[in-house]
């Protein structure tokens, strides 16, 4: 039976802090090219409005005035490279509060869910 040399292998802490957490390391650079391709999968998914449909939102004046229809599709982007509470990288899609909550989950006078951001989740591969 032969025996194989050992070797012993050092591994430094802060350079594996630095590949994992690093938002230029090879784990950010995946993190930040998931979040963009979920951005694109999301704002094409998203809806647009229907001009009958429009939304009246509070302007800086006394007057109201609608969003365009392409207000969603527009303002859907990637959040970046972030991160959370404990120091661990995160990335998302951003998109407006209003029109994703009720398209997400409509209220009863939609009649039918457009969850582009759901979609963008599970659709986004590696």
């Amino acid at each position: 039976m032969a025996v194989i040399g050992i070797s012993t292998v050092n591994l430094d802490p802060l350079a594996i802090n630095e590949l994992l957490n690093s938002p230029d390391g090879p784990v950010g650079q995946v993190i930040l090219e998931l979040s963009v391709q979920a951005t694109k999968i999301a704002a094409e998914a998203a809806p647009l409005q229907k001009p009958w449909n429009h939304s009246w939102v509070f302007a800086k004046s006394t007057s109201y005035m609608p969003w365009s229809t392409s207000y969603l599709k527009a303002n859907v982007r990637s959040s970046g490279v972030r991160y959370n509470a404990l120091g661990q990288l995160y990335s998302g899609v951003n998109a407006p509060y209003g029109p994703t909550l009720f398209l997400e989950k409509p209220a009863d006078q939609l009649h039918r869910q457009y969850p582009f951001l759901s979609t963008a989740l599970y659709t986004v591969q590696l």
